[in-house]
């Protein structure tokens, strides 16, 4: 899929041929030959980080928000995904590419971070944090940098268990599904925002003094990961430090930018 992401940057096409290049490269060694210590930055405006994912937000949009809150352009390629028969079915090239190998790095998965050397990193939440490091969105220390990172992990905690009561997104729903929910939004998801809120930083920021990965993981489960907004607001309208991070990040003008030129998907 050709687009262009908010900041301008140009979006190739998923399983390009420099795409495909650069991740087949790097599944030969899938090293950087950058030492540890005092080094250049990983990636900039010019020398753009690329995303490999789905024509899907999914467990890559907080990342995409990252780049997005500070403006940094990326290259984002996506597979097009279509539904079928009421399941996903993604375009032909992805199986292509995952039997030629291009996939090999994240255990022929999805999704990748390639770098521009070459490199390419798997896993969701490790690509997340090293994203965050370079953008300067991991705390001022290294204390600071744990405490985002529990803080995420907590926000991963609420998401599991959201999905675990909403089940399959793909399912039909039925009276057991809908009284999952109900438990969900009128008890479970409020005592987790009111045990979350005390985590939370009052600095108008999760963790430390500025934005950071912790912000932006918050922001995107609770605008983004859960589709029914009205009930989910009303879960974490009595905890005044969440909601003033879900507004202050939505308000950042390269989030509103992002959100209003990338691609439109079903989910």
């Amino acid at each position: 899929m050709m687009a262009v992401c908010s900041t301008g940057c140009p979006r190739g096409a998923a399983g390009s041929v420099a795409s495909r290049r650069r991740v087949g490269a790097a599944r030969l060694g899938g090293r950087s030959s950058r030492a540890r210590g005092p080094r250049a930055a990983l990636f900039d405006a010019e020398r753009q980080a690329e995303l490999v994912y789905f024509d899907a937000m999914g467990v890559l949009e907080v990342t995409r928000t990252l780049f997005a809150a500070v403006k940094m352009p990326f290259k984002d390629n996506r597979y097009k995904v279509e539904i079928s028969d009421g399941k996903p079915a993604v375009e032909s090239r992805h199986a292509e590419d995952k039997e030629a190998g291009v996939f090999a790095a994240n255990l022929n998965r999805l999704p990748l971070l390639v770098l521009p050397d070459g490199a390419v990193v798997g896993q969701s939440k490790a690509i997340e944090r090293m994203v965050a490091r370079e953008l300067g969105l991991m705390g001022s220390t290294e204390v600071e940098a744990a405490q985002i990172d529990a803080y995420c992990e907590h926000v991963r905690d609420i998401r599991e268990a959201f999905a675990k009561a909403r089940g399959t997104p793909f399912g039909p729903k039925n009276a057991e599904t809908e009284e999952k929910l109900v438990k969900w939004f009128d008890e479970d998801m409020p005592n987790w925002m009111a045990r979350l809120e005390k985590a939370t930083g009052d600095s108008g920021f999760a963790v430390g003094s500025k934005l950071s990965l912790a912000d932006v993981a918050l922001y995107i489960f609770l605008t983004q990961g859960i589709s029914d907004q009205e009930r989910c607001k009303k879960t974490y309208a009595a905890c005044p430090r969440i909601s003033g991070i879900v507004s202050g990040v939505g308000e950042l003008e390269g989030v509103q930018m992002w959100l209003r030129d990338r691609p439109e998907t079903m989910f």
